[in-house]
């Protein structure tokens, strides 16, 4: 049977041959990930040329490559091979080649030109990974160097008008093959979502024909899933598959491939199961309308694996699994008032990850973030974090240039910590430190694959003994890359400062009754710890909760470890402070270690001004915005700026959002404080005089004429603009000075309407509008009314358009 998007496969040959960027969108089971790839191999515009097909998943990659060779009736790594990380299947004969996403990355840093592909296809791009982004950016990159490499962007479900504009490509649209499916909407209770999800799926085993999906948060939630409905007795015929990533390839393809004659299956799966899988012979879909995402908090510096409802167009390509070959049965585990107030599409990676990877790709390509295409540009607070960390790992230099341990790290295609802990434990392997590599493969493994809080030597241990698992040949191949010898003995007194040299900062001292860690932020280890007194410790894992950070695994620290591997980031620094309790400044010498005070010894108390900024700098810092004597007229020029920055981006104005001023507040107010000796006088600061300082004379009288501080009435009263009003600017007026005006102030050059606050006599409030014309037509008869008879002797015309504006009664007005 031709699937629907051999339709226009013909006009995306010309189209590529004509452009170096198409864009097609195609919806699921139209063919884009499995029939296209092999079609265009097969093409006389493709003969002798390769094709790289990226998929956002290692399940995908090595499932859709199965497939394809199988097509051709060759086995994988022939015409068609797949490489994912740390695993490849391909030959010298291997013309098509799927990866998953980040490893392009890598290929256009070790080859910008990328000589060895021809086309470039983003299979699912509507996912929006980081990786693809990331890898979109560098392609567009290998495109200048290259005019002949072309790129093919697919999507299910994704903006494409947007995209089309940005990467000026046309865009090509295929049709699916669905039927239709029938919704039915399920109200969660307050069981477990597995439990609830599998006692759907049990009953629509016995109610329903057909094969039945159901997409689960994670991995845990499919184990205990899968054990329940296998406990209830279901008939020989229904069989139960999980689909997860970690299964083996076997397992994999046995949960995808079509049932038997007479037989049933039920698939367990997560989100990967939306896209690019193709699970033959699906009927019944069960949502559970969740999925587990990792998001990065910068001020704490980790990520947090956290569940999330899936957005509208998820949750429409999950319904869709269920009409691919015949009228299909989707339920929801939601309301339908709930799910119509979901996102319309899922929030991009980029503006949610963590980002020190790609911040050493970015700087490995020799570029800042901004110099780079993007959809969405990296938040500046997520690189802030990453320069920061990146520097500490020894990757980048002051100047934010990659430095050579960075080019090693960056070879290494793992995650930048592990990367540096390897590259370190070389070092120390070829100083004669016999062990060092073999114990960083193994810990690196373990760092990034167990959620187990158990004693990290324990677990080294235990995996040291497990020689054919997948974990210790992982081990295995990330030491022989880098020329070490796997196996022997391991030495334990390099675990803490291998661990040093992936997590710099998390060296945490004592604080009270948790600890602070050197990147600043705070942390606490569970009741009853064993390590709960320890003085200094290395903090290898933590968890983000409602009460703040919580250390999960951690290891003694001693002075000593870090003075012998880090003596060059153990300085004395003299530090000045102000104590509020005393009211006077405080001064002494500090060793720290970041933000970790490691020793103190007295200094001399008398303060230079110098020193007296600083201490104020750090006082507002640690207590915030708020202890400076803001005023009225300070809080609207500050929302006036932000107003102007939201309005006219393009300026170029400073940043005016709390964090944005606590960044430069040295800038700002660091010269109002060199004489300032008490609270009394910090109180009596010129705010407002500090803040105007950092605009020049012409921003100034810019700001000044979009956004006054007040407004003329027809009268020639002059007004105060509110900014912080609910709803924007909004100006009090007494109702009876605008009579005749059917214009609605703006401002802005005529960006912002001014809202109006209109008042009786006694200048209380009556009605707020940002429509006079329409007032005075509807809602100023009711309002007359009511005046008329309690304001007689003020004047209220039966026409407000057509009247003169006044701030007199009716007597005066006579005179």
């Amino acid at each position: 049977m031709e699937l629907p998007v051999a339709a226009i496969a013909g006009e995306l040959v010309t189209a590529l041959r004509q452009q170096q960027r198409v864009i097609l969108s195609a919806p699921p089971g139209a063919g884009k990930s499995t029939w296209l790839p092999l079609y265009l191999l097969q093409q006389p515009e493709f003969s002798g040329k390769h094709i790289l097909l990226l998929e956002p998943r290692r399940l995908a990659a090595k499932s859709i490559a199965s497939y394809m060779a199988s097509q051709l009736g060759e086995a994988v790594g022939q015409t068609v091979g797949y490489q994912v990380r740390l695993e490849r299947k391909s030959s010298a004969a291997t013309r098509l080649l799927i990866v998953t996403e980040g490893l392009l990355t890598r290929f256009i840093q070790q080859d910008p030109e990328l000589t060895a592909w021809d086309l470039v296809i983003f299979d699912e791009f509507h996912e929006r990974s980081l990786q693809a982004d990331l890898a979109l950016a560098l392609s567009l990159e290998a495109q200048q160097l290259r005019e002949d490499l072309k790129l093919l962007i697919m999507s299910a479900t994704l903006d494409t008008g947007q995209l089309a504009k940005a990467l000026n490509a046309p865009v090509l649209q295929s049709d699916g093959r669905s039927y239709p499916v029938s919704i039915r909407y399920q109200t969660p209770d307050r069981q477990p979502i597995w439990q609830q999800l599998a006692r759907l799926c049990f009953q629509l085993l016995q109610q329903e024909e057909g094969n039945l999906l159901a997409f689960l948060p994670g991995q845990a939630e499919i184990r205990l899933a899968h054990d329940w409905l296998l406990q209830q007795g279901l008939p020989d015929s229904v069989q139960v598959h999980p689909l997860l990533g970690s299964l083996t390839l076997q397992q994999q393809q046995a949960a995808i491939a079509a049932c038997p004659q007479g037989q049933r299956k039920v698939v367990l799966a997560t989100n990967v199961a939306e896209t690019s899988l193709t699970i033959d012979g699906i009927r019944l879909v069960v949502d559970s309308g969740l999925y587990r995402k990792v998001r990065f908090y910068p001020k704490h510096g980790v990520m947090k694996l956290e569940t999330a409802a899936i957005s509208k167009a998820s949750a429409i390509q999950r319904a869709g699994r269920a009409g691919r070959l015949s009228p299909g049965l989707c339920v929801r585990l939601d309301s339908e008032s709930q799910w119509q107030r979901r996102a319309s599409f899922t929030p991009p990676d980029i503006l949610e990850a963590e980002l020190t990877a790609l911040r050493l790709e970015l700087a490995g390509w020799g570029v800042q973030a901004d110099e780079l295409f993007w959809l969405d540009p990296p938040p500046k607070a997520h690189l802030a974090v990453a320069e920061a960390l990146l520097q500490q790992l020894g990757a980048l230099s002051a100047a934010l240039k990659i430095t050579p341990l960075g080019q090693r790290m960056l070879s290494l295609g793992t995650e930048p910590r592990l990367a540096a802990m390897l590259c370190r434990a070389e070092e120390l392997e070829q100083q004669g430190e016999q062990g060092a590599l073999w114990l960083a493969a193994l810990l690196a493994v373990l760092l990034e694959q167990s959620r187990d809080d158990s004693p990290l030597w324990g677990q080294l241990q235990q995996l040291q003994q497990l020689k054919n698992s997948v974990t210790y040949q992982q081990a295995e191949q990330w030491c022989r890359q880098l020329k070490g010898q796997p196996g022997g003995a391991l030495p334990q007194d390099l675990l803490v400062p291998l661990l040093c040299f992936a997590y710099p900062d998390r060296v945490a001292v004592k604080r009270g009754k948790g600890y602070l860690l050197a990147n600043g932020a705070g942390a606490v280890l569970p009741p009853e710890h064993a390590l709960a007194t320890e003085p200094l410790l290395l903090v290898a894992s933590l968890q983000l909760t409602s009460q703040g950070l919580l250390i999960r695994q951690a290891e003694r620290l001693s002075l000593q470890t870090l003075q012998q591997y880090f003596a060059d980031e153990l300085s004395w620094q003299l530090h000045s402070a102000f104590d509020a309790q005393s009211g006077r400044f405080i001064s002494e010498q500090q060793r720290r270690f970041g933000a970790c005070i490691l020793e103190r010894k007295p200094a001399p108390q008398a303060l230079s001004s110098e020193q007296r900024r600083e201490a104020w700098l750090d006082y507002i810092k640690q207590r915030g915005l708020a202890v400076l004597p803001w005023s009225a007229a300070s809080e609207q020029w500050l929302a006036r700026l932000r107003l102007w920055q939201q309005l006219a981006p393009e300026h170029g104005a400073p940043g005016w959002q709390p964090d944005e001023l606590l960044a430069s507040l040295d800038d700002w107010l660091g010269p109002w404080l060199q004489d300032c000796q008490s609270l009394q006088q910090l109180k009596q600061l010129p705010l407002l005089q500090a803040l105007q300082s950092r605009l020049d004379y012409s921003a100034q009288q810019q700001l000044a004429s979009l956004l006054p501080t007040h407004w003329q009435a027809p009268t020639g009263s002059r007004l105060a603009i509110d900014y912080l009003a609910d709803g924007g600017p909004l100006v009090a007026v007494r109702m009876q000075e605008v009579f005749g005006q059917l214009q609605t102030p703006v401002l802005a050059n005529g960006k912002l309407p001014l809202t109006l606050e209109l008042l009786s006599p006694a200048r209380r409030p009556l009605q707020r509008t940002a429509d006079l014309a329409s007032f005075w037509q509807n809602a100023y008869r009711e309002v007359r009314k009511e005046m008329k008879g309690r304001y007689p002797k003020h004047y209220w015309p039966e026409d407000p358009a057509q009247a003169m504006p006044t701030t007199r009664t009716t007597k005066a007005m006579s005179l």
